[in-house]
């Protein structure tokens, strides 16, 4: 563990600086932008990843730690803990309730992320649609002012 992450270098599409086309220039940026998102994604999780397992190993030996030190206690003051049978059926129950509560949190967070990706591609499917939506309502605008234009310059000639 421990392992340390170099972002690749990822080498965006070169594009025409010359161009005076605005909405060519909005285009390349966005493609360049989502070029970089995507060839950082895989580092970003990796990193977390390897962040989890190293939170995990840490609270592992913590706990083990914990566990060593109460026993060494127990035996230094000659106390038998295992003759304390409530003790013994709290901390099985304890186990037990500690695996639960972990196996729910991992069910509703797989849940989570199922339902949060199914609404980001409901999102997706509709941008989609207003995206045709929006584009037949202005060739319908386009089409309706181009023909008053066509008409007010018709009477504008005949005045």
């Amino acid at each position: 563990m421990g392992t340390s992450h170099n972002p690749k270098n990822t080498k965006s599409t070169e594009f025409d600086s010359s161009t005076q086309d605005i909405y060519a220039i909005f285009q390349n940026n966005l493609n360049r932008y989502f070029t970089e998102v995507k060839g950082n994604t895989a580092d970003y999780l990796q990193a977390i990843t390897d962040l989890q397992q190293e939170i995990i190993e840490a609270r592992k030996k913590n706990a083990d730690n914990a566990i060593q030190l109460q026993k060494i206690l127990s035996e230094k003051l000659g106390v038998n803990s295992n003759n304390y049978i409530g003790a013994i059926e709290l901390t099985k129950s304890l186990g037990e309730q500690m695996n639960q509560s972990w196996d729910l949190q991992n069910q509703l967070m797989l849940k989570s992320l199922d339902t949060l990706s199914k609404n980001i591609e409901a999102f997706n499917k509709n941008s989609a649609v207003f995206e045709t939506i929006s584009k037949n309502i202005i060739n319908s605008w386009a089409s309706i002012i181009k023909q008053t234009v066509k008409e007010s310059n018709l009477q504008k000639n005949h005045e």
